[in-house]
């Protein structure tokens, strides 16, 4: 499946908006369905800010992805 097949596919499963859930650290849509858990504590556990750097990862992840629907 090329990139623009699977971007569709996305666009086709997902209630945009999706958001970062800092407490449950993941992301939903619009609708509450599970889109991804953010990951990756183990690496980032010992830096400096590392719940600010887990945070930013999950917020930049959801706006990547709410910049993928089309505007109207």
């Amino acid at each position: 499946m090329t990139l623009p097949e699977q971007t569709k596919t996305l666009l086709e499963t997902l209630s945009f908006p999706v958001s970062y859930d800092q407490q449950g650290q993941s992301i939903k849509d619009a609708n509450g369905l599970l889109v991804c858990d953010v990951r990756g504590w183990g690496k980032i556990q010992f830096m400096d800010k590392a719940e600010e750097r887990h945070d930013a990862i999950g917020f930049v992840i959801a706006d990547l992805l709410n910049g993928l629907k089309p505007t109207k």
